[in-house]
This record gives structure tokens, sequence and C-alpha cells, in this order.
């Protein structure tokens, strides 16, 4: 037959279909490949039982992972893993830091990492694939990650423990005494601070973390924004023996240029006044911090700002907390941003170093969070000013508010799981006397970081205590020579 042009020949016909038969067969495979990988997947990876954790303080980390497939009877045959310290390197299915291999085992719980020696502070990036008893072959999974926590002192980089104030050794009670103590003691009131210190950065962040230990509680702000979602942090221990600190991955919360970290103190467990309830007296200490930020730039140099001389401090809102007995807050003592760069703190005066728990600890237990935000769901009036809220729900937590009114105004809040016949909490069940006090600054200071003032209205919740109610009586006293009363806006209750 004569060729046509523009169309092959007849060997060129057959070179065709040879090449459409491979093409075929490869796609065939590929097709079959996905289709056995799709019936096996490795999902839901853990380190040390925890998400990406961050602080991850122990030499060899146990590894976790769960298996999904679409088949019964399903069962590891074996499994490999691969970390390293670039999460490129892992893209390209390269383990620098450990290639376990292909390792026939069908365990995939408390797997312990046995790579490299891991180094403080670093992020370490891991991925898994596994092999199962149906002859099926997962994909390699989604790629996690843990950072190491400070393994050594030295690794603390010479921070030291600072404060507003040294406690007095004669008034320090170790171990605590059980209810009210000596009646001799007296109040035992003492200073909550706030302490700050500003930084510039030059250069582009590749990496920043914050590793943190306030006692007995902390609230860490960066630029005046609050650090996480922690509540009541770190973990109450006993501190003669150690403590826990908490990292936080702060990466997003530095700026180029200047920049203000801001802590505020309580008291915690660390150490608890006298005047209200409490279930214990004592104290180790008065509040404190210990913290170091490390930061990474994309050039490979380090920047660290530690705890130590050069940090200022003063006297925060807070002017009574007692972890069982309630938190006052005096809302005129604010000073609009403390946390923020270009803050004058001249009038602030320098820390005291001072000395805390010799051991300090990661906490990689959950954190305790605000877990629900509970709406009032009735109130009464029992007297004028007087009122009394109800949430329908018995909760451990503390109570949210936001009020409106002038300035020196009082709003009491009196917190119980019980009532009386006449309407007022009963605090029988939980302890007495324990309550809230919030003095108004009128509108023109926005409350320690939890919450803002807009149109006149202020909003606050306590921060380092709580307890276990449903119903809340709240006082609403007006102060200096006004006669109107402060008004509740709204009022919730925080789960935690």
């Amino acid at each position: 037959a004569r060729a046509v042009p523009g169309f092959p020949s007849r060997e060129g016909l057959g070179w065709v279909k040879l090449v459409m038969k491979k093409l075929l067969f490869i796609s065939f495979n590929l097709l079959l490949c996905f289709i056995v990988s799709a019936q096996l997947s490795v999902v839901h990876l853990r380190c040390e039982s925890r998400s990406n954790p961050l602080g991850v303080d122990v030499g060899q980390p146990k590894l976790s992972w769960q298996l999904q497939s679409k088949q019964q009877n399903v069962l590891q045959t074996a499994y490999r893993i691969l970390v390293a310290d670039d999460e490129v390197l892992l893209k390209q299915n390269i383990g620098n830091i450990w290639d376990s291999k292909q390792i026939k085992s069908s365990a995939s719980i408390q797997v312990a990492y046995a790579g490299k020696a891991l180094q403080s502070a670093k992020k370490y990036f891991w991925k898994i694939q596994v092999w199962n008893n149906k002859g099926n072959t997962s994909a390699w999974s989604s790629s996690a990650s843990w950072q190491m926590g400070l393994l050594q002192v030295k690794d603390w980089s010479n921070a030291k423990w600072i404060g507003y104030e040294e406690i007095n050794d004669t008034a320090i009670i170790v171990p605590h005494v059980h209810l009210s103590g000596k009646k001799a003691w007296g109040p035992r009131k003492d200073i909550l601070p706030v302490l700050r210190k500003e930084f510039a950065i030059a250069k582009k962040i590749k990496q920043a973390t914050t590793f943190i230990c306030g006692l007995g509680h902390f609230e860490l702000s960066i630029n005046g924004k609050k650090i996480g979602d922690h509540f009541l942090a770190p973990g109450w221990t006993n501190y003669s023996k150690h403590a826990q600190y908490v990292t936080f991955d702060v990466t997003k919360n530095i700026q180029e240029g200047k920049n203000a970290i801001g802590v505020l103190l309580g008291n915690g467990f660390y150490y608890i006044p006298s005047e209200r309830y409490r279930k214990m007296t004592g104290g180790y200490g008065f509040p404190k911090l210990i913290a170091k930020t490390l930061i990474e730039f994309t050039d490979g140099t380090i920047q660290q700002i530690i705890s130590d001389e050069s940090w200022k401090t003063d006297q925060s809102p807070i002017i009574y907390s007692s972890i069982f007995g309630g938190e006052d807050y005096n809302a005129n003592l604010f000073q609009q941003g403390w946390n923020k760069p270009g803050f004058n703190d001249a009038a602030w005066k320098n820390v005291i170093i001072t000395k805390g728990p010799a051991l300090l600890e990661s906490q990689m237990n959950e954190p305790v969070k605000v877990m629900q935000q509970l709406p009032a769901q009735t109130k009464r009036e029992l007297k004028a000013g007087v009122t009394l809220y109800d949430l329908a729900q018995n909760f451990s937590g503390v109570p949210s508010i936001t009020v409106k009114g002038n300035k020196g105004d009082t709003v009491k809040l009196i917190c119980g799981e019980l009532i009386n016949n006449d309407g007022t909490v009963n605090q029988q069940a939980t302890g007495s006397p324990s309550y809230f006090t919030y003095i108004l600054s009128g509108g023109n200071n926005s409350p320690l970081g939890v919450g803002g003032t807009s149109n006149g209205e202020e909003s606050w919740h306590p921060l380092f205590t709580y307890t276990g109610f449903r119903y809340v009586e709240v006082h609403c006293k007006s102060g200096g020579n006004s006669q109107s009363l402060p008004q509740v806006v709204k009022l919730e209750g925080l789960h935690i």
C-alpha cells in the first residue's frame, strides 16, 4: 500500500502499538500500587503521647502511630521511621538523624527513638511507612515533628531566677500546713508583679522559642499579645524539689525591629496568703520567673534573651490572689502598653536576682485550658445592687464579666455550688470566704491581658485562682461621689 503523507507506515503503527501497550502496562501497575497503598495508611503520629509536642526533655522519645485500612484483620508486620532535622530532607525521604530501615515488628506504640543524639531546643521532623500481613505497603505518612526542651542546666544559658522582692526567711512555710495556720502569721499579703524586657531584632527569623517557668503561675505576652492558651501554668509540683517549665513557639510573635516580653506572675500553690479560705497555708517564696527565648535566624546565627538583671518590674493591677480564696483586680493600676515596645518604664525598678527550685523539668502533660464558656441562664435581683446569676451547670472555673460604670466602682462576685433559702450563695461545699473583686477604671484602661475596653465597657476574669460553682452572687457598689451603680453587661463562667 502506498504511504499516505502525515500518517505512519505499517512499521510506524507497530511501534505506536508497542508504546501504547507499555504505557497501559505502566499505568495499570501504578494504579495497582495506588490501590494497594490505599488499602493501608499511617495516621495520628505521636511523640511522647502528644501531637507535635514542644519541650521534649528525654533523650529517646517514644513514638506512636495508628494504622488505617479498609480491609479486615489487618496487622502490622514491619515499619520504617525517618527522622530529619530539616523538613526538606524528610520530603526527599532522607532521614539524616535516623533511618531505622525496615524493622520487622508489630509495635506501633511507645517505640523508642534510636538515632543520633538529640540536641537541646532543636526541632525534628519524622514520618513512617509500614507493611502489613496482607502484603500491602503503605505510602509514607504525613510528616510530624517534635522540638526538644532544655536537657541540661547549661542549656539555660545562664538565665537567672528574677522577681519583684525577696521573701523574709521567717515567712517561708514549707511544707504547707493544713487549713488556716497560725493567727500570729497575719494576712501574709504579697505583691503580684509584672516584669518586662525589650530587645531588637535585625535579621529574618527562622524560628523562635521561649522556655519559661513562672512561679506560682504566669501569663506570658510578647508585643502585647498573650502567648498560648494555658491557664494556671505551670503545673503544681513539690517546689522544694522541682518545678516545670513551659515551651512556646513564638516565631510568629516576634518581629523585625523592637520587641517586648511581658510576664505577669501569680501566687498559685507557691505562695498562699491568709485572710480568705484556703485548704492549706504556706509559702516557698514570692512570685518569680526564669526564662530563655532562643531566636534562630535564616542565616544560621542565633540570639538569646534570658532573664537577668536587665529586666524591669512593677506592681500589677492584681492586688490580691489566692488559689482558693479568690482574686482582686484594680483596673486603675493598669499601665497601658506595659508589655509592648516603647513603653516608658523609667519609674519601674530593677528586678532582684533570687533562687528557685534546683531542678527544672519540661511540662509535657496537656495544659489546663478554658474549655467552655457557659452563659448565665437566669438572674434574680435579691436587693438593690445585689443579683444572683444561675449558670445552670456546676463546674470548676472562674467567672468572667463585662461591666460599665464610673471610676472606683466595685463589682464583687461570690461564687458557690449551693444557694440559701433567701437566694444568696452558700459556700459550705467549697469553702468560705472566697470571692472576686473588680474595681472599675471608668473605661479608661484595658484589663491586663484578659479583655478590653469598648464604649466604656470593661471585661475581666481572674487569672490565678479557681473554684467550683454554679451560682454567682454579684454585688455592685458605687465609688466616690457617684450614686449610680455599675452595670453588669455580661456574665459567664469559664469552665477549665
